[in-house]
């Protein structure tokens, strides 16, 4: 049930708001937070989607995309172009996923071959798991998602 309010002239849908405000702090939340936790040896370290080997100041396109998309619910003229801005944001989150798992990979194989050991012995070396900024980033991802489905099917 969509409960819609009035103010003045606008039309504001409250449960697209929530949505799109949790879309909104979700991208906020993945470009601040560190997605990828690499462990060395020698210490720990977080790399966040702002750093220059993943995505650098791109990485800001993604609160820019799903801000845009909370001012739609509000801002009449925005509304119109609703679609293309949930595109554009689908397109940043999914570039930012495809880029980390790229970067992972073949920093892993180049650290293997520069110091001449097999991807097995690396393994035993160094340990990469998610870090807690990797929660949002998939949330924006699936949200974007659902997003432009929605926004496809209206």
């Amino acid at each position: 049930m969509s409960r819609v309010r009035r103010i003045g002239a606008t039309r504001i849908d409250l449960s697209e708001l929530i949505k799109r405000g949790v879309l909104a702090v979700s991208s906020i939340l993945a470009v601040l937070l560190p997605i990828l936790r690499v462990s060395f040896v020698a210490g720990a370290d977080g790399i966040l989607l702002g750093d220059f080997q993943l995505l650098g100041g791109a990485a800001y396109l993604l609160p820019a995309a799903f801000l845009c998309a909370l001012s739609t619910v509000v801002i009449d003229g925005m509304r119109a172009h609703a679609r293309f801005i949930d595109t554009a944001g689908l397109i940043i989150a999914f570039a930012a996923v495809a880029r980390g798992a790229y970067l992972l990979g073949s920093s892993l194989a180049q650290d293997a071959t520069a110091s001449g050991q097999t991807l097995e012995s690396l393994d035993q070396l160094t340990q990469v798991s998610l870090s807690y900024g990797s929660i949002p980033l998939l949330l924006v991802l699936v949200g974007a998602l659902w997003q432009l489905r929605k926004s496809w099917r209206s």
